[in-house]
């Protein structure tokens, strides 16, 4: 196991029931597998049971099944031991992802319990990805899916030669939704993400394909989304009226490499 305690840094080792370090610090699992890492005893945040409720449904449907399947097949490129997800939600990705070590590491306690329960394959972890609860140059692989690059983390548990995948939407991605939701839709900005000098990017490639939803995946879709923040009284409205759409899904993949420097 390469978790570590995040009060004072050292390894934690399972038990039966908890993970302990050298120092006696204690953390129990809790009764669907997720462990509660977070740092300095925080509360947790991220999503909460409603949108991880409408996103499970959503990506039930399969719309964002290919996505599943490029990640995977991109990572598979080379061999994978130990992986980590970093903002992993509910674990429709990492499921997917190779690894003989895999972690999944999520603020949202609705998100965390609802992957421990349904992928046995994966050691999902309450915690920041901004702090990680993960030993230096530990990990073959990391992946981000549709949260910030914690640059300086990923560089710190990447092994050397390690790879980092991060996707983000592409500009035309859900287009079509935002044409119901706003009186001026826009585009998504592809903006790459402020990373050090030692992930070096080697490939992007961007994926897209259209698909039908109905009004109840439309639902599942806004309420998953920052469109429900977003979005004004009025363009809820106007989709509710929707019966079912034709959408385009469409992603920025983009892999980076750990060059060997600065790694002590």
């Amino acid at each position: 196991m390469y978790l570590i305690c995040p009060v004072c840094g050292s390894p934690l080792t399972r038990t039966e029931h908890s993970a302990v370090c050298a120092s006696r610090h204690c953390f129990d699992y809790a009764r669907s597998g997720y462990l509660n890492l977070l740092r300095g005893n925080g509360s947790a945040h991220g999503d909460n049971a409603e949108m991880v409720q409408a996103r499970t449904a959503f990506l039930s449907t399969g719309a964002y099944a290919f996505l599943q399947d490029t990640l995977r097949t991109v990572l598979e490129e080379e061999p994978v031991e130990t992986f980590a997800d970093l903002g992993c939600g509910e674990g429709y990705y990492t499921a997917e992802c190779p690894g003989r070590e895999k972690y999944g590491f999520d603020l949202s306690r609705s998100a965390v319990m609802r992957a421990s329960k349904s992928d046995r394959t994966t050691q999902y972890v309450l915690a920041s990805i901004f702090h990680l609860p993960l030993a230096d140059h530990s990990m073959d692989a990391a992946m981000t899916c549709f949260a910030p690059a914690a640059g300086d983390e990923i560089a710190r548990i990447l092994k050397p030669g390690g790879r980092f995948v991060f996707v983000q939407p592409a500009q035309d991605h859900l287009y079509e939704l935002k044409e119901i939701l706003y009186e001026h839709p826009y585009r998504n900005e592809e903006a790459m993400p402020p990373l050090p000098s030692v992930l070096e990017m080697e490939k992007e490639q961007i994926i897209s394909r259209t698909f039908e939803a109905d009004n109840t995946s439309l639902k599942n879709l806004f309420q998953m989304t920052p469109y429900a923040y977003k979005t004004g009284r009025a363009g809820a409205q106007r989709l509710d009226r929707i019966s079912s759409l034709v959408l385009t899904a469409s992603f920025v993949i983009r892999v980076y490499r750990r060059s060997a420097e600065a790694v002590l």
